[in-house]
């Protein structure tokens, strides 16, 4: 079974810019340690997915409902439940080192990618690179006990990212 689904969002063009301001417009924090920095995340603040964040209010309405549609034929079950949600903004010089998650999947949407280098590098249980082809509007979902990262930007362009988790459930 491939754990790994792309989900390419129709019409992006159309949502990038809405979903840039409405994240602007979010309370936010930087994160700086050895093994991340991060200039504007809202990771652990106002973790409730179903008020406050204007960005996840949009998100959920125009394109969660298609991806767990999506979701639900390619890995056969009946329900996808949204876990929790934030956002990134890597500035030039920003990266989040190697890291995993419990058990659920990991999904990035890459709002902004100004380069293709900038992708979220996944590894497999032998610590070699899986190698996955995402471009900006594309939804990353994948195992979340596998190791991945977000290398150092490189660019004078912000990579922008919503990254949430999900549980896929089969109810009888």
């Amino acid at each position: 079974m491939n754990n790994f689904n792309v989900f390419k969002i129709n019409n992006f063009s159309e949502h990038k810019n809405k979903l840039i301001n409405l994240i602007e417009q979010s309370p936010c924090k930087n994160i700086t340690d050895e093994d991340q920095k991060i200039s504007f995340t809202d990771y652990s603040l106002e973790n409730n997915i179903k008020e406050g964040k204007k960005y996840v209010k949009y998100f959920k309405e125009n394109i969660f409902q298609l991806l767990a549609l999506d979701l639900s034929k390619k890995f056969n079950c009946t329900v996808i439940h949204l876990r929790h949600i934030w956002f990134q903004l890597y500035k030039k010089g920003d990266f989040h080192s190697t890291h995993r998650h419990s058990n659920h999947f990991t999904n990035v949407f890459y709002i902004n990618l100004p380069d293709k280098k900038l992708k979220t590098k996944i590894y497999d249980l032998n610590n070699k690179i899986i190698e996955v082809i995402v471009e900006e509007g594309d939804i990353l979902t994948f195992p979340s006990y596998l190791m991945h990262e977000s290398p150092v930007n490189f660019c004078d362009e912000n990579k922008i990212i919503i990254s949430f988790n999900i549980d896929i459930d089969h109810k009888i």
